[in-house]
């Protein structure tokens, strides 16, 4: 396990385009930075170092590259692809589906992808897990309604949380007698592996049903110190979710890396996602038949447990759709 400070490593995250292209030997006025303005431009330099150098077209390059693309106004495509703003949202709970709610405990994330629907969404709560007043306040509507079984943490990132904050954090949840299981979505180990410390190993290793959902892409994000962090981690569950993204990973080659490496490493493919429809994003586009033949194809050479759900949200449904 890789013993560099998670924490440093983000402050010393890559913030800047030129510098970026730098590091990678590209032309440093090939794009527009004028998108930078109101999503910045956010990658930690051990994930910037999986990119191929020299390499305009790189999978991972193009998931946080900030381009002129993102400028264009499509129709079908708004600020809040989800409807997901509202009053419950400004106090970080959203309640979508029956049984389940989602905490926003974080506003941050360890990188800024180009596609995410919730790049809108205002930076205003970041929640102080030291505080048992704001814990109160935030678990307060889950405290209420005793039809939620699962509480799902996301953001943001919610492994941005430290330790102790997490920590303190699951212990209530958990205190809350008719929550039966907690699911932590996150990129964090991905991006940044040195955040899988002992601590949060052990923090993770709690005798409480922990689901863990990984968001991963491409074969090429799964680096060697990852996956030395993932045969450490106890969880017994490891999920994951990929977003389908036009020059990305939209070939059955991709898909197929990616799917059959995670099983190998006992993380089992969970959904992969139609790309929510967020301005900014519609460059990165797969039309749904394409995405539904790409499915069909990994039936022929990979184990049904390899296969992900290919859903699409759709504001307003009890549950993720499945495109067939």
């Amino acid at each position: 396990m890789t013993n560099i400070n998670w924490k440093d490593e983000l402050s010393q995250a890559v913030t800047n385009l030129p510098e970026l292209c730098r590091i990678l030997e590209l032309p440093t006025d090939w794009e527009n930075p004028s998108v930078l303005q109101e999503y910045p431009l956010f990658v930690p330099r051990s994930f910037a170092g999986k990119m191929a150098k020299g390499n305009p077209n790189d999978p991972l390059l193009l998931q946080i590259l900030p381009r002129r693309e993102e400028l264009a106004i499509v129709s079908g495509f708004s600020r809040d692809p989800l409807h997901e703003l509202s009053d419950d949202s400004s106090c970080g709970v959203l309640k979508k589906y029956a049984g389940r709610v989602l905490l926003l405990v974080s506003d941050s994330c360890g990188i800024h992808c180009r596609f995410c629907f919730r790049r809108f969404f205002p930076k205003q709560h970041r929640f102080n897990t030291q505080c048992s007043g704001n814990l109160e306040t935030l678990l307060a509507p889950v405290r209420s309604d005793n039809t939620i079984e699962e509480v799902i943490l996301s953001g943001g990132d919610p492994l941005l949380l430290d330790d102790s904050g997490l920590e303190r954090l699951l212990y209530y949840i958990v205190k809350i007698s008719h929550v039966k299981r907690i699911r932590i979505h996150s990129r964090l180990p991905v991006v940044l592996p040195s955040r899988l410390t002992p601590e949060l190993v052990k923090i993770l290793s709690f005798p409480f049903p922990i689901y863990l959902v990984l968001h991963i892409n491409h074969p090429n994000e799964l680096s060697d110190d990852f996956l030395e962090c993932r045969e450490m981690l106890k969880v017994p569950v490891v999920l994951s979710q990929t977003v389908l993204l036009k020059g990305v990973n939209d070939n059955i080659d991709v898909l197929y890396r990616l799917f059959g490496r995670l099983i190998n490493h006992r993380i089992i493919p969970y959904y992969l996602h139609q790309l929510d429809r967020v301005d900014g994003a519609a460059h990165f586009e797969v039309p749904p038949d394409e995405g539904f033949r790409l499915v069909e194809q990994l039936r022929n050479c990979l184990p049904g447990y390899a296969i992900p759900r290919y859903v699409r949200e759709i504001p307003g449904m009890l549950s993720k759709q499945e495109i067939k």
